[in-house]
């Protein structure tokens, strides 16, 4: 599903519902994101430097209680960059969500061929400058490998739920 179908789909089902949507490694300067004009967007990093999050003291679930506190206070849609990283974040977000009777409707992700592009960008940037930086060879394409298999996890918890996974 892409934005734009997104839109068409929330606005025909969930126009009475708060739409609580989140991203994966995607900003919300994205263009795909201008068309969302009656949503609330912020960040995680926002969300925590508002509240005075501390990495080095505070509980990671505190982030997240913030992150359900922001959402229950925001008005409108919601639209948070970078909430969670892992399943085991959306899972704590999902179950201080399903306390307060929210959930999450849709999660944007990098689309499959921007992904692959920023791997055909690191394997360059190693052929050019391996010399200077300290990786070993093929840790590019690991590293690029270690997302992937997060981002498949992720989407595969999500499967069982009504949540859209839309590629941007």
């Amino acid at each position: 599903m892409n934005i734009f179908d997104f839109i068409k789909h929330s606005r025909n089902q969930f126009d009475n519902k708060k739409n609580i949507c989140f991203t994966i490694d995607l900003s919300l300067n994205e263009y795909a994101f201008d068309v969302l004009e009656d949503f609330y967007k912020t960040s995680i990093h926002d969300i925590a430097k508002k509240y005075q999050f501390d990495v080095f003291t505070d509980e990671l679930i505190s982030k997240f209680e913030y992150l359900i506190k922001e959402i229950k206070a925001s008005e409108n849609h919601i639209l948070v960059a970078n909430a969670g990283y892992n399943v085991s974040d959306f899972k704590i977000i999902n179950s201080l969500l399903a306390k307060e009777n929210l959930h999450i409707h849709t999660i944007f992700i990098r689309s499959e061929e921007r992904r692959n592009a920023d791997l055909t960008e690191g394997q360059k940037m190693y052929q050019n400058f391996n010399r200077w930086i300290d990786f070993y060879p093929g840790q590019i394409e690991d590293v690029h490998q270690e997302k992937e298999d997060n981002l498949k996890e992720i989407k595969d918890y999500f499967k069982s739920t009504n949540t859209i996974i839309a590629e941007v």
